[in-house]
């Protein structure tokens, strides 16, 4: 593999990971304060590209504009999900599954009535390429890079420097011990989950330029988001983040090297190994 491709293909895994760590951080917040697995995730992310695709790319919205918007939107219809479906079972495994996967199906075969099967496209907002150590890499991948950042960085703070976060650690620590302290846990919950959904559709959002978009989209990136959060460790925000770049530059670097076929035996052969090693994920506690 020659500099120029190997240098090509860290820039795109980075990319990779800068949408797997948006999906599985959403992801980790759900399970890690509500306790559940939301298979429906993928459709989320779906929903935040083709917000963009109507509001930026239809009617002329400014992208970055488009992109809190459709968050915003997306977020919005998250709290909805959570006060109807997952509120009423609290939480419990086999219903959210259930309830989950209901709506996957339903959402993407509405999806196909509402959107069309057509695959649609967006056009970039920032054009041109970059010379990096030589290398030309396209400016939006940057900007790819860069807003994930943003976004992981203010998810941070929230968390860790404010009262809601501290609120948010208390409820997923134990629930009833943060209750009789005086915590909404049913505000936190709602407030977890619809954060939860808001990054899935800021990946989405970002991807949309890069990738066609159709119904169905959502679902490798899924796939993807499980995968980060299991080799991770279950429940870790940093563990998300570290298993996000550990997997989207096996994903490019192995594509590059033996292709796409193979880089995918050899990705999951890499996690096994690592899980073996580490069942509990690479940041996950013992």
């Amino acid at each position: 593999m020659t500099f120029i491709l190997f240098f090509q293909s860290l820039l795109v895994g980075m990319n990779l990971a800068a949408i797997y760590v948006l999906m599985a951080l959403g992801l980790t917040l759900m399970f890690g304060i509500l306790g559940i697995v939301n298979m429906a995730h993928g459709v989320l992310y779906m929903l935040g590209a083709y917000g963009m695709y109507y509001l930026y790319h239809l009617l002329g919205l400014n992208f970055y504009l488009a992109m809190v918007a459709t968050i915003g939107t997306v977020g919005l219809f998250g709290l909805v999900m959570e006060r109807i479906f997952y509120r009423p079972v609290g939480g419990k495994f086999a219903p959210v599954i259930v309830i989950t996967l209901g709506l996957l199906i339903f959402f993407q075969a509405g999806g196909n009535l509402v959107f069309g099967y057509e695959p649609r496209g967006v056009t970039p907002p920032v054009a041109g390429v970059s010379n990096i150590l030589g290398v030309g890499t396209a400016n939006y991948r940057l900007v790819v890079i860069l807003v994930t950042v943003i976004l992981v960085a203010g998810l941070y703070y929230l968390i860790h420097w404010t009262k809601t976060g501290r609120n948010m650690r208390a409820v997923e620590e134990d629930k009833i011990a943060a209750m009789l302290q005086g915590v909404n846990a049913n505000r936190i919950n709602a407030l977890a989950f619809a954060l939860g959904v808001g990054l899935a559709a800021a990946a989405g959002a970002l991807i949309a330029p890069i990738y066609p978009i159709h119904p169905p989209m959502g679902t490798m990136p899924l796939l993807k988001a499980f995968m980060v959060i299991v080799l991770g460790g279950m429940g870790s925000i940093p563990g998300a983040i570290l298993g996000a770049i550990v997997i989207g530059l096996a994903d490019s670097l192995l594509a590059a090297a033996v292709g796409i076929e193979l880089a995918y035996i050899f990705a999951l052969a890499l996690i096994i190994i690592i899980l073996i090693i580490r069942p509990r994920g690479l940041l996950g506690a013992y």
